[in-house]
């Protein structure tokens, strides 16, 4: 029980609440005290509403820290839901009740996002909006996060920009963190997301998605605390923004990027090997996109034909340009490399093959 100023329950005025709940930091309540005249009864009752609604956040932030307890905790509450909305109306006419069941309806809000808690919407929100790259100074960030509603959100289906994502930002906010859970489990569905993204361009990119599962599950094995965790996956984060920069840095689009990484793996090159990798890159990519009626026709993987013009066109394009370390037996591999990867992408619809 909250001893407040010393004093028990009955003898509690609301200005003994309000110096308490001054001591606070940044909460805001759903109740307000008008005069010293509101009765001890209604001070109990709107103390205990705050409370078990402050419990309720807390043990929110407690169950989404494991994954495993969260997807248990989901499929317990999606159960109890469905069963209460199966029985309806007759629920109604027996009068049923039970008083654990609206602080499980009120954690199932939470976790689906139909709650308007407000604490927790901002925990979400100042993570947004760091990810988003929409706030740049301390001081002003706070401001803005109390002021502004979020712009975006991190689920959904918009493109990822990571190069706006302030990373010593997200550093400083886990220190002042109320739940620290919250903050954590949205930036790891933000890098599940990116990822998704990420590895849509480009296939090599699967090292980053295994050590992403890595952090994940050292993490609810027990094997890491929260701030380790939020740092392993701060320092993922760097180093996809990083990663996600790269055809620039090679002076590639993202689409030639990917071919250069298939080229390459597994391959030890020089200097002026790679250059030549990167011109063979560039010359397939442009080849087969100013080819693409002729090569890329509706459902050219189904075919022998038009698979085999396809291979036929790629291996003239890929003699032309790779250096001669590429002997017949590396050439040979990385023509199927390319050449199953191509079939992958029209057979599930991504990427720029398809989109032809």
């Amino acid at each position: 029980m909250i001893n407040i100023n010393n004093k028990p329950w009955s003898k509690l005025r609301s200005t003994d609440i309000q110096k308490f709940l001054s001591g606070t930091e940044d909460e805001n309540f759903f109740f307000e005290f008008k005069a010293d005249e509101e009765t001890p009864a209604k001070l109990v009752k709107e103390i205990s509403a705050f409370a078990n609604t402050y419990a309720l956040r807390s043990a929110y932030d407690i169950i989404v820290t494991k994954d495993g307890d969260k997807e248990k905790f989901m499929v317990i509450l999606n159960t109890l839901t469905n069963l209460y909305e199966a029985s309806k109306p007759e629920i109604f006419e027996k009068n049923w009740s039970n008083e654990k069941f609206a602080p499980l309806v009120y954690l199932h809000g939470l976790f689906y996002h139909t709650i308007d808690d407000e604490k927790v919407a901002r925990a979400r929100q100042k993570m947004n909006q760091i990810l988003d790259g929409s706030v740049t100074a301390s001081q002003d960030f706070v401001n803005y996060v109390r002021k502004e509603p979020a712009q975006h959100m991190i689920k959904g289906t918009k493109a990822i920009d990571l190069y706006k994502v302030d990373v010593e930002q997200l550093r400083k906010e886990i220190k002042v963190a109320t739940y620290k859970a919250i903050e954590i489990n949205d930036l790891k569905e933000y890098i599940a997301q990116a990822l998704e993204q990420m590895l849509n361009r480009n296939c090599t990119r699967t090292k980053f998605s295994e050590r992403f599962k890595r952090i994940i599950d050292s993490y609810n094995a027990g094997g890491t605390e929260n701030e380790d965790y939020y740092e392993q996956l701060v320092k993922l984060l760097e180093e996809l923004r990083q990663e996600d920069n790269r055809a620039n840095t090679e002076g590639l689009t993202e689409e030639e990027l990917e071919i250069y990484d298939l080229l390459i793996a597994g391959k030890k090159l020089t200097q002026a090997e790679e250059q030549k990798v990167k011109l063979s890159a560039k010359n397939l990519y442009k080849k087969l996109i100013d080819n693409r009626s002729s090569l890329l026709v509706v459902d050219w993987y189904k075919d022998e034909q038009p698979r085999a013009k396809l291979k036929y066109e790629v291996e003239l394009s890929l003699n032309d340009d790779l250096p001669e370390s590429y002997d017949k037996a590396i050439f040979d591999s990385k023509v199927s490399l390319l050449m199953n990867h191509f079939v992958d992408m029209a057979v599930q619809g991504y990427g720029w093959i398809g989109a032809a």
